[in-house]
């Protein structure tokens, strides 16, 4: 079984802290904690890929590959969790 787990993107606000986190050479302020513990639960024998929106892209090459996708995010990251799920 192929998952893959996507965390949507922060808007570019105050709390996003996208532009200072040029300073410290990070791309992202958090790792998306939520579905790396459910990830943690799933069957050792699945395979697992975590596409973080935050650093980079999701393709359709990672759609493909996975038979479940699973989204996990806040409020705030409702509107790019919304662009993500529409294709699917």
């Amino acid at each position: 079984m192929n998952v893959l787990l996507i965390y949507p993107e922060f808007p570019d606000t105050f709390w996003s802290f996208k532009h200072a986190l040029n300073f410290v050479r990070k791309r992202a302020s958090s790792p998306p904690l939520g579905l790396l513990t459910v990830a943690a639960m799933l069957p050792a024998d699945w395979s697992l890929r975590l596409v973080d929106a935050n650093v980079t892209r999701l393709t359709e090459v990672d759609l493909a590959w996975a038979d479940y996708a699973f989204v996990s995010g806040m409020a705030v990251q409702r509107e790019s969790a919304r662009q993500i799920i529409a294709p699917l």
